[in-house]
């Protein structure tokens, strides 16, 4: 995932817009990942390539993003390290009347940086527990530290992405370990090896890594010699 010292640069919509492109049809291939959009805020062009959400080639979704992109059904922005720059996505004005959800324009400014990168890093968690459950799984912001609550049928999981905020996160489970269920988001799981001290085997909290979120729903648990599978 991102290095922490990571710089969103993030792009503004002319309020003429909607009414210039208002005209357009949505295609079959661009509708999920409107309403993924609609209901995660953000996403980055690799996620979307990983998981295939446009059901095409690596060549043509880029000329799919471009398209929506111009339409405005999307509004593409950059991610920069001091080694690359990543594009990364949310939803415009053009794909929010489409889809028929409310939008706020602009609605990204109101993410903080961190909190942008760890909504795109619970985004593959997400994305994969619709997959394994067969289902929408209902996604509502979280409360600090968490960045969502996932929730399916009448199980509720806390969602959290440690990017730059594990300090938080030890500070938390210091003095008070989860008793509700947890999934921790990580890039791998070395970087929440400080956390284990504070768990139980039988404590509800699970973990996941981005990289092994491409693949599918591999979940990590507390054991006697770390996260075990």
């Amino acid at each position: 995932m991102f290095p922490t010292e990571a710089k969103i640069e993030w792009k503004r919509v002319p309020s003429n817009h909607l009414s210039e492109h208002s005209h357009h049809t949505l295609r079959e291939e661009e509708k999920h990942l409107l309403k993924l959009l609609a209901k995660t805020g953000i996403v980055s062009g690799g996620q979307v390539q990983a998981h295939g959400i446009l059901g095409q080639s690596e060549r043509k979704s880029r000329s799919l993003l471009n398209r929506m992109f111009y339409q405005k059904k999307i509004i593409e922005h950059k991610l920069s390290t001091s080694k690359k720059e990543y594009k990364i996505y949310t939803l415009g004005p053009v794909g929010a009347k489409l889809v028929n959800v409310p939008y706020a324009p602009d609605y990204w400014y109101f993410y903080k940086e961190s909190e942008a990168v760890q909504r795109i890093m619970a985004f593959d968690l997400y994305l994969q527990m619709c997959r394994y459950f067969g289902t929408d799984v209902e996604i509502k912001p979280g409360e600090p530290p968490y960045v969502y609550t996932f929730s399916i049928g009448v199980k509720t999981y806390k969602i959290g992405a440690i990017w730059d905020n594990l300090t938080t996160f030890v500070e938390t489970y210091r003095w008070n370990p989860p008793e509700d269920r947890v999934i921790l988001v990580c890039s791998d799981l070395s970087s929440i090896s400080s956390l284990i001290q504070y768990f139980e085997e039988h404590t509800p909290i699970r973990a996941a890594t981005c990289q092994d979120l491409r693949q599918g729903l591999v979940i990590y648990k507390p054991g006697k010699n770390g996260w075990e599978k």
